[in-house]
């Protein structure tokens, strides 16, 4: 069952519109984010983690490449 879904922010918490998709994961979420801020030439971004149940963010988790 997936129980979250993901929204990769800048600093400012403005969405990337990435798509990663939902899951029960996180780490295999934060990989992907990576990829794509690799291949984009992101250095800095925030992954939001929210509930599927609840719809409420659960984490903010920051990735730096």
């Amino acid at each position: 069952m997936k129980r979250y879904w993901y929204i990769l922010m800048n600093d400012s918490y403005d969405d990337f519109g990435v798509l990663i998709p939902d899951g029960s994961h996180k780490q295999t979420a934060i990989n992907h984010a990576k990829r794509w801020m690799q291949e984009n030439g992101v250095k800095s971004a925030q992954l939001s983690v929210n509930s599927m149940l609840t719809s409420n963010i659960l984490d903010i988790i920051q990735i730096e490449i």
